[in-house]
């Protein structure tokens, strides 16, 4: 099993960052795999409903949402951080 921890936070290892890492110590002590993605300070482009999703599995915009994409594939499980 892999957990997908995603970190929205705008400092790559910051608080969230921290937090997530005490969560996915715990998981690793429980034998579940973890990775930490990092959604990064760009932005992200919101949908256009252009569909391009649907025919190619990626979206049309060249952001970290794909980079997401490649990875989410192979989670079992999301967790996300945020600052609040």
């Amino acid at each position: 099993m892999k957990v997908l921890l995603v970190n929205g936070s705008p400092h790559e290892k910051g608080c969230t960052y921290t937090a997530l890492i005490e969560v996915a110590n715990t998981l690793n002590e429980e034998g579940i795999d973890t990775e930490i993605f990092w959604i990064g300070i760009k932005p992200l482009a919101g949908c256009i409903a252009c569909k391009t999703c649907t025919k190619t599995g990626r979206c049309a915009f060249d952001d970290r949402v794909n980079d997401f994409l490649d990875i989410a594939k192979d989670a079992d499980g999301f967790i996300f951080g945020s600052p609040v």
